[in-house]
């Protein structure tokens, strides 16, 4: 059995009113996404407290960097 992915085409279409070509487009996107949060949580984990309000907040820094510099 072929898992499906979790952005589904009723999903996407939600999100965007686009065609399957860019709903592949989205799930390559979010899979990159995911990717990104993985290779962050394996270098960075370990430096964390172990507070999770802590984790994803640096977490989330380290994922929108531009936002916090707008804050700024």
């Amino acid at each position: 059995m072929t898992e499906q992915h979790p952005l589904t085409d009723d999903k996407c279409y939600e999100l965007w009113s686009g065609n399957l070509y860019e709903n592949e487009k989205m799930r390559a996107a979010a899979d990159w996404q995911l990717d990104q949060v993985v290779e962050w949580l394996r270098h960075n984990l370990h430096l964390m407290p172990t507070g999770v309000d802590y984790i994803v907040g640096n977490l989330r820094e380290a994922m929108r960097p531009q936002q916090q510099q707008e804050n700024n």
